[in-house]
């Protein structure tokens, strides 16, 4: 895995749907390429960056009553939520996933996690 200022070969990690989103759970599971970590502003981290494999369209509800916009999602943000376990270790572990919108890359080292949409829960794997 690399920051995101340094290149590296990415690793391979699938996304399946484990909790806190249910409307989301149809649209996994996801495969994609983990090619940048970074922390948040507030310190917390590592968040992987996973490029997906195939991107998809989603309709964020972004007001009050019932507005909303079609984003075409690229990629996920992810971190682990168990302590003391690492995304891509050998067991499955539960991951937070933040969606990222087409262009919405982040492209520091640190990121403000708030700025992206948390839309479940997850168990992410690695997968060859």
């Amino acid at each position: 895995m690399q920051r995101a200022d340094s290149p590296n070969t990415p690793r391979r990690l699938q996304i399946d749907y484990d909790d806190h989103g249910e409307c989301f759970a149809k649209y996994l599971p996801r495969t994609g390429s983990a090619v940048s970590e970074h922390t948040s502003s507030s310190g917390v981290g590592p968040w992987v960056l996973l490029c997906l494999d195939t991107p998809f369209e989603y309709q964020l509800r972004i007001g009050e009553p019932y507005q909303f916009r079609l984003a075409r999602i690229e990629a996920f943000l992810i971190r682990s939520r168990w302590q003391g376990h690492n995304i891509g270790d050998l067991e499955d572990v539960s991951v937070f996933i933040l969606l990222v919108e087409e262009g919405e890359r982040p492209a520091k080292a640190v990121i403000d996690s708030s700025e992206y949409l948390h839309i479940a829960w997850g168990m992410c794997r690695s997968v060859s």
